[in-house]
């Protein structure tokens, strides 16, 4: 095989024909390149783009003034107030929105939360059904407080009292009523 070899940056440039090809720095590099670039150090080996060159150039823009525009700040004002009419208009079309959207989501909670405190009520007043017992009652009472059933002459029975009041409550009553009346 023919190879070309450049002394000066150690690049050979092989045939388009070859199986084994390395591109170096652009070009077609063989197998002497390539192990040349594994035993040089990383300061000798060449840099991405190393032939650019930049310079510094120090500009003085002290003696300039600027010219002030009367009509840019008018300009200004007026974008601004623009602007500012635009956002007030969107906000009074997405206030309502949004006030109706929080009041669903607040609606949504309420329902939740009634419908826990239904469920709530509803298992209070089993347990309260359950502790109303008849039959429970009476198993506690015999059985931890040694309560026996009554006989006939330990029960003693209340007169109930008149339902009618008597007529001196009822001379005064009819005494308050004429004198408001008047």
């Amino acid at each position: 095989m023919d190879w070309a070899v450049d002394g000066f940056l150690g690049r050979e440039e092989a045939p388009a024909s070859s199986s084994h090809t390395f591109l170096y720095d652009g070009v077609t590099a063989g197998r002497g390149v390539r192990a040349g670039l594994s035993r040089r150090s990383a300061a000798t080996r060449p840099m991405p783009m190393e032939e650019l060159c930049f310079f510094v150039k120090s500009i003085d823009n002290s003696r300039l003034v600027r010219v002030v525009d009367p009509h840019s700040r008018r300009e200004c004002v007026g974008l601004v107030l623009c602007v500012l009419t635009v956002f007030v208009m969107a906000m009074m079309y997405a206030a309502p929105y949004l006030a109706k959207l929080r009041s669903g989501y607040r609606l949504e909670d309420l329902k939740k939360e009634h419908e826990a405190l239904f469920e709530n009520n509803r298992q209070l007043q089993v347990r309260e059904a359950a502790l109303k017992d008849p039959r429970r009652i009476h198993g506690i009472a015999r059985g931890r407080l040694g309560l026996d059933t009554p006989t006939p002459g330990q029960v003693a029975w209340t007169e109930p009292r008149a339902s009618r009041p008597s007529s001196s409550l009822l001379a005064r009553n009819a005494a308050t009523v004429s004198a408001s009346s008047r």
